[in-house]
């Protein structure tokens, strides 16, 4: 690791500062506040407020599975919110490094709840609100993982915080044409859910000490597809004023009516029907559901929720003036390399252009050529490290910055790359996928199995939580301790590069990445195979 230089440690010194600050509970009972629905109690817990499992709509089971979502019943007396309510449906498939980021609550079908990191709902504060849109793709996840608590967030940034469940897979993403009005939204449930929270959090904000007219939606990896989903959805419009999206991959096309009914074909070859219709498939058993997913499932055009894709060939008319935060970090694939086994990172260059022939669907000699640019690009790298470096470029750089190009024509857009390598694996890991988020979430020892343990991790996290509650507070991201950030120009390779000592410049493997101008977009519906022999 780099000893800091007299400068850098001054730098990191300044924002160190915060934590030296003594945050124990406060013992003054339990927190509460009076929702739309009905009066909450919470915890205090490490100097704010927390209210967790709110439910902003009802359960998604029985006759409301795969329908749009419906009011949640109010309650009479305080209801305990000191607890995560259920996590989305969905197979869960959790690795050790994996852990802080995907781990879920119990899973069931009345999972349409939200939790709340607030520094006080009472005070009258009108706070920026900062709304969590969890990855996992649209299969996985939850806002509940340990490195989503939002305790530091929300304190030392001075922000509400809302985390929020949705439906995942087919449940909340299938084609149901079976003529019923009552199954019309089947495809896009899951967003529809989003636009319910978005509306809960219109209705409640100011009883969670925040304004609602300054709300930002935030989301990592298939986070950060959700947010490039509603700032194309128009039942979304209004209900959020800024965005923030990081690690974008399947942000720019949606699936086309084709595709969401070749997916539900398969399911119902799956589920042995001969076609899929709304009432049967509300009999069938939740955990025979789940088994049948497909890959594939994603939210689709269907004439109402969406008549166009987000970011092709533009941006959509809806998002303009909508601020935009977008980056990624600089070693997006390694963490999926590592998933497959140490034996990935061991392959020889002949097994590394066989790969990339097969996951970008182009020739062996195409391949090639693709590799020894990169190879060209990073001399000292393996074969497997320019494997991850195409496959992380093609699969979240490019479609990034494509979507921050989009935005740029019609919004003020700033961009990143967060440089910060992690220990693990004697730095092999360099910054992984992921590896940004418990730095802003300040959830950083519950993240150590991909960001390791270092001295200087407290005042990276403080630096990026001020760099994120400053553009969901003014729609810029720059603070008294980041230098210059200029505004993205569309084409321009230019972002800032966020480490311990953060500077604008240029981002690195522009050249390499060129040769992938030619190849279509990223999808979802591209099988993630560069991981296995």
């Amino acid at each position: 690791m780099l000893r800091p230089t007299a400068d850098r440690r001054t730098f990191l010194g300044a924002l160190a500062a915060p934590f030296l600050v003594a945050t124990k509970g406060i013992n003054r009972g339990r927190p509460r506040a009076s929702t739309t629905a009905g009066m909450v109690e919470g915890l205090y817990e490490q100097g704010i407020c927390v209210f967790r499992g709110i439910p902003y709509a009802a359960s998604t089971g029985g006759d409301n599975r795969f329908r749009p979502p419906q009011p949640p019943a109010p309650w009479t007396g305080v209801r305990d919110c000191s607890r995560s309510g259920f996590s989305a449906p969905q197979q869960v498939h959790v690795s050790r490094e994996r852990a802080a980021f995907a781990a879920v609550e119990e899973i069931s079908e009345d999972c349409l709840t939200l939790n709340v990191f607030t520094p006080e709902p009472r005070d009258g504060a009108r706070r920026p609100v900062m709304v969590w849109f969890h990855g996992g793709g649209w299969r996985t996840g939850a806002g509940s993982a340990p490195a989503l608590q939002g305790h530091g967030l929300a304190r030392d940034g001075d922000v509400v915080l809302v985390t929020v469940n949705h439906r995942l897979d087919v449940l909340g993403f299938l084609q149901i044409a079976d003529g019923d009005e009552r199954f019309l939204d089947a495809g896009n449930l899951g967003v529809l859910d989003m636009v319910c929270a978005l509306q809960w959090v219109r209705d409640n904000a100011a009883a969670m000490g925040a304004d609602p007219g300054n709300v930002t939606i935030f989301g990592q990896s298939g986070g950060g597809s959700k947010v490039a989903a509603l700032l194309a959805c128009e039942k979304a419009a209004g209900l959020f004023h800024k965005a923030i999206a990081m690690s974008c991959s399947g942000c720019l096309r949606f699936a086309e009516p084709a595709e969401g009914a070749a997916i539900a074909r398969k399911v119902a070859a799956k589920l042995g029907l001969e076609r899929l219709t709304g009432p049967i498939l509300q009999t069938v058993p939740m955990a025979t559901l789940i088994a049948a997913a497909e890959s594939g499932c994603r939210p689709m055009l269907d004439g109402r929720t969406f008549s166009r894709h987000p970011f092709d060939p533009d941006a959509s008319p809806l998002s303009r003036n909508i601020p935009l935060l977008a980056g990624n970090v600089a070693n997006e694939t390694r963490l999926t390399l590592l998933a497959g086994g140490m034996k990935n990172f061991a392959i020889e260059k002949a097994e590394a252009v066989r790969r990339i022939a097969r996951f970008l669907a182009i020739s062996g000699i195409e391949a090639e050529t693709i590799y020894q640019a990169y190879a060209l690009q990073y001399p000292h790298d393996s074969a497997a490290l320019i494997l991850a470096a195409v496959t992380g470029d093609y699969t979240y750089v490019r479609n990034t910055r494509r979507m921050a190009d989009l935005q740029a024509r019609h919004a003020l857009v700033h961009t990143y790359m967060f440089m910060h390598r992690s220990p693990i694996l004697s730095g092999l890991l360099g910054a992984p996928h992921e590896s940004d988020v418990p730095y802003i979430f300040g959830t950083i020892a519950a993240a150590e199995s991909i960001i390791g343990r270092e001295g200087q991790a407290l005042a990276l996290s403080q630096m990026m939580i001020r760099t994120w509650t400053a553009f969901a507070r003014s729609g810029t991201p720059g603070h008294p301790l980041l230098q210059s950030w200029p505004i993205h120009s569309p084409g321009s390779n230019l972002a800032m590069l966020l480490d311990l000592a953060p500077r604008f410049g240029p981002v690195p493997g522009q050249r390499a990445r060129s040769q992938l101008d030619r190849l279509p977009w990223y999808e979802y519906s591209r099988s993630v195979d560069y991981n296995r022999d």
